[in-house]
């Protein structure tokens, strides 16, 4: 014999306990905000940056690196993606940022002729912006990355940079 109880109350109390965080999925608003954009986000270092809104992205596990001579010391070399050679940047070492003391991971950011890799501290995650997030003050960035910089977003006590990352990597593919 079973009973059905019919408590509306506490199944919206369970649901309301059960709802993931905002910035764990892409598409979350958070906050109720409908005007929200949502973009996936790395670390390198203090620096977060945007990944392109129109770009793949992924992290390749165990990536096998073939380092190149008389190269400089931030590039890290070439790893192969699906048949497609992908330059690997370590922009700790470019920027001279200290190395965290977990494992990084390496991000892939678009496809074939176009994908480019660097190294960053955690796995990405995804942040939901509002109009109210932009500021106009930059944070402190390498020269840099400040030069291919576009916006800046605060939230949750930490700046965002949007940037031009094909710019960025010409620029480096010109200084190797």
């Amino acid at each position: 014999m079973s009973t059905v109880v019919d408590d509306s109350a506490a199944l919206m109390d369970f649901s309301e306990t059960m709802r993931l965080p905002d910035g764990l999925l892409p598409g979350q608003a958070g906050d109720g905000d409908a005007e929200a954009e949502s973009r996936h986000a790395v670390s390198i270092g203090n620096i977060r940056l945007l990944l392109p809104r129109d770009e793949v992205s992924e992290l390749v596990e165990r990536a096998r690196i073939c380092r190149l001579p008389n190269t400089s010391t931030w590039f890290s070399g070439i790893t192969s993606v699906r048949g497609s050679m992908i330059p690997v940047f370590d922009l700790h070492e470019l920027f001279d940022i200290a190395v965290g003391t977990g494992p990084r991971r390496l991000i892939v950011v678009g496809e074939h002729e176009k994908a480019v890799a660097f190294w960053v501290d955690d796995f990405p995650r995804v942040v939901s912006f509002g109009e109210d997030d932009r500021v106009a003050a930059a944070p402190p960035l390498p020269s840099l990355i400040n030069d291919y910089s576009s916006e800046f977003f605060s939230k949750d006590d930490q700046t965002w940079v949007d940037w031009d990352i094909e710019g960025f990597v010409t620029t480096l593919g010109e200084m190797i």
